[in-house]
């Protein structure tokens, strides 16, 4: 069973504790470390697309922050019971259409994120609050309880020689409890949750997170994602990778430690290939002409 601690300032050795997502995104390793964000990055798009959003490596790094971003983030602090808070902005501060656009509202907005806070219309939260509702209850039946001193813990420790960091929606004490993994989606039909594992790298997290947990605790443990909609009826869906989606998974994670590393060690990031790329068509669309 994995203690936790608190983290307050550069670790110097495997961690496992809560962190607020400020000193999370910092990067409190010893040195540059692999999230499953950069993971994903770098075997998608190139080391140098990795290398630009690592906030230790790109001195000239900028948050971006998206209202998808915003939905996200309120969603885990409303069903996992920790993160950043959200608070709706005042009615009274919207323009007569609705939108963001009046100097008081931009004004809160900017005072909200300065606080750590996730600004949202109170339409925006209304829909928080019942999802949330929904989640729990299907979760219920599920026999799925998030406890929110379980959510939010984050893990720091060195896989194949190179230092790499998770933080975990939610993960129990007990060993033989998966970790799971909260999701919002515009669908979470079972067919919908697997192009959307597939279009973000969701399988690459998954092993990333089981890596990185394991080298911190010396536990094994299963994943299951909770997919979740972001409109009525709010609707939950329960993933897990099979067998050899999961092999898969830790084959790409492992590549992805492995060029980080040779990156990081040479301090050579190199972007795309570079001459011209010939391409063929799919073989659906092949198919599809030749029908």
């Amino acid at each position: 069973m994995a203690s936790t601690a608190i983290c307050t300032a550069r670790i110097e050795g495997p961690f496992v504790g809560h962190m607020d997502a400020a000193e999370y995104h910092a990067d409190q390793a010893p040195e540059p470390s692999l999230s499953s964000t950069l993971a994903k990055t770098l075997l998608k798009k190139s080391p140098l697309h990795a290398w630009c959003l690592s906030r230790r490596l790109n001195p000239a790094y900028v948050s971006i922050d998206k209202k998808t971003f915003d939905i996200g983030r309120a969603a885990h602090r409303a069903v996992l019971g920790a993160g950043d808070d959200y608070v709706a902005i005042p009615e009274a501060l919207l323009a007569s259409n609705g939108a963001i656009s009046t100097k008081e509202a931009k004004q809160f907005v900017a005072d909200a994120r300065e606080a750590g806070q996730t600004p949202l219309k109170q339409t925006e939260c209304d829909a928080i609050e019942a999802m949330a509702i929904v989640a729990r209850d299907r979760l219920r039946e599920h026999g799925i309880t998030l406890r929110p001193e379980r959510s939010e813990v984050a893990a720091i420790a060195r896989v194949d020689d190179v230092w790499c960091r998770a933080m975990f929606d939610n993960i129990d004490e007990d060993p033989a409890i998966p970790i799971y993994d909260f999701k919002t989606c515009e669908d979470a039909s079972p067919d919908a949750c697997l192009r959307s594992i597939l279009n973000y790298g969701y399988d690459v997290q998954a092993a990333h997170y089981q890596a990185v947990w394991k080298a911190a605790t010396g536990e094994d443990r299963a994943f299951t994602f909770i997919f979740q909609e972001k409109a009525a009826p709010f609707e939950v869906c329960l993933i897990r990778l099979s067998a050899s989606f999961s092999d898969l998974a830790t084959l790409r994670a492992a590549k992805a430690r492995r060029i980080w590393g040779e990156c990081l060690r040479a301090d050579n990031w190199p972007g795309y290939p570079i001459g011209v790329h010939e391409i063929d068509p799919p073989a659906w669309l092949v198919e599809q002409e030749n029908y």
